[in-house]
């Protein structure tokens, strides 16, 4: 009885076993909560830090939009200040600019009425005299020039005085004469006067004083020489033929020589002096003969029959090439 009792239980039991874990089991599967697994939690910071990100862009956004109008205006006024000082800038230039030309302007003026003379004073009027015009351009390119100008109505005087160039003479240096020198300057160069147009010929007198030592040629028989033996042309003036067919008529020597500062300097180390044509620049306004004698570290050392200023001073290579239209060199023959 007792083991029949035992064997049911057992029976009982075992037949209701997988029923209770079946039903145990989907009670657990349906009790059971969900582990987050790693992706979920780097989706989740990722998206939190998305978050942020997108947070701080909005806020950056909203900060800017609040700057801006001023940042603008600062721009803008910036800008504004910078033009109103461009046009003061250009504003103090024009009338710096009047204000020397008036400066300029005044002087000249000034200079003009300290003269102390006037056409009626100088014998000729300038709306007249065929030399009027000229003398008075001479005067105002070459201040050094109004004694010259002023005793142009005592001319008959000084053409027909005796010239006495002893002063002049020094063994070994090329005197330095100058073409409106009164002595001389008023006598005729072709259809001009030697003050006015006769540069070439007192070059070669210089030239030849220092070579011969004949005081006798002045620059008045000199330029008539020129004129009378067809080395000067009416209106144009000195023909450069003078300085190589001319000059063998005198017992000199004349050669055309290259623009070459080495050329120049082995005829001035030879002994031979350098003629030359010079163009519009610091000697001149249209055209003009100098006398280059010597030079040194410093430059080269020039005689101007127009002006004891340039004649004064030395000249570097750069300077003068760039106004020389030709060159020659002199020797005695």
């Amino acid at each position: 009885m007792g083991s029949y009792t035992a064997i049911e239980r057992s029976t009982r039991a075992a037949n209701t076993r997988p029923q209770n874990r079946g039903r145990q089991n989907a009670e657990l599967q349906y009790v059971r909560p969900i582990r987050p697994t790693n992706a979920g939690v780097r989706r989740q910071k990722g998206s939190q830090v998305d978050t942020r990100a997108a947070a701080a862009r909005r806020y950056s956004s909203k900060k800017r939009r609040k700057r801006n109008p001023a940042v603008i205006f600062l721009r803008f006024a910036i800008k504004l200040a910078l033009v109103f000082c461009v046009l003061a800038m250009v504003k103090g230039g024009i009338s710096l600019a009047v204000s020397l030309g008036e400066a300029l302007g005044k002087d000249k003026d000034e200079t003009t009425q300290r003269l102390p003379f006037t056409e009626a004073d100088m014998g000729y009027n300038a709306d007249t005299d065929r030399f009027g015009e000229k003398l008075a351009e001479l005067l105002e390119r070459n201040e050094e020039t109004a004694d010259y100008v002023k005793c142009y109505r005592d001319r008959e005087v000084y053409q027909n005085q005796s010239i006495d160039l002893t002063e002049e003479l020094q063994a070994g240096e090329v005197p330095l004469l100058l073409q409106w020198d009164k002595r001389w300057g008023y006598n005729a160069c072709g259809d001009s006067m030697i003050g006015l147009a006769g540069c070439g010929p007192v070059c070669l007198d210089m030239a030849y004083l220092y070579f011969t030592g004949d005081s006798a040629m002045t620059p008045r028989e000199m330029a008539a020489f020129a004129c009378e033996r067809g080395y000067y042309k009416e209106s144009v003036g000195t023909k450069w033929s003078l300085w190589t067919e001319g000059v063998e008529e005198l017992g000199l020597r004349g050669e055309e020589l290259p623009l070459d500062e080495s050329s120049m300097r082995q005829v001035l180390d030879s002994g031979g002096l350098v003629i030359c044509s010079m163009g519009p620049g610091d000697f001149t306004t249209d055209g003009h003969f100098i006398l280059i004698r010597g030079y040194d570290e410093n430059g080269f050392y020039v005689n101007d029959p127009n002006r004891r200023s340039t004649s004064s001073r030395q000249w570097d290579f750069d300077t003068l090439c760039s106004q020389i239209r030709n060159l020659w060199s002199l020797y005695q023959a």
